[in-house]
């Protein structure tokens, strides 16, 4: 998971010499969230009502979400762009670039990853 996030050009949170403010890390690290809830690539388990929530939010270009670029450093503009290009590649509506060629196998992978976890886990174990 983390290199894959430090792979993400919406990640710029951790890099050494970075001059954002603690303000503007926390707004990244929110934003950095409702991607990989977004996107289906997050740790925890999310409710079906998140889920559409963050679907919502990156559907429709928002007044919100300019105001959390804004808070956290970044061109809302540029970042939407990047956003809705990705859900295309996700979605095979749009063919990877050369750099986004790894994108689509590092889902399928986190996906794998946790379906394997989920299998195996404790708590799912069928008491028969």
């Amino acid at each position: 998971m983390e290199s894959y996030l430090s792979k993400c050009s919406w990640n710029k949170v951790q890099i050494e010499g970075d001059n954002t403010t603690p303000e503007q890390k926390l707004w990244r690290a929110v934003l950095n969230q409702a991607l990989l809830d977004a996107f289906d690539i997050n740790t925890i388990w999310i409710c079906e009502h998140e889920k559409q929530d963050v679907d919502n939010f990156f559907r429709t270009r928002t007044k919100e979400f300019d105001d959390l670029c804004d808070h956290a450093g970044l061109d809302p503009t540029r970042l939407w762009k990047k956003i809705q290009r990705l859900k295309g590649v996700k979605a095979g509506f749009i063919s990877p670039e050369k750099t986004e060629s790894n994108v689509l196998s590092m889902f399928n992978q986190i996906k794998e990853k946790r379906k394997q976890y989920t299998q195996s886990h404790w708590r799912n174990a069928h008491v028969g």
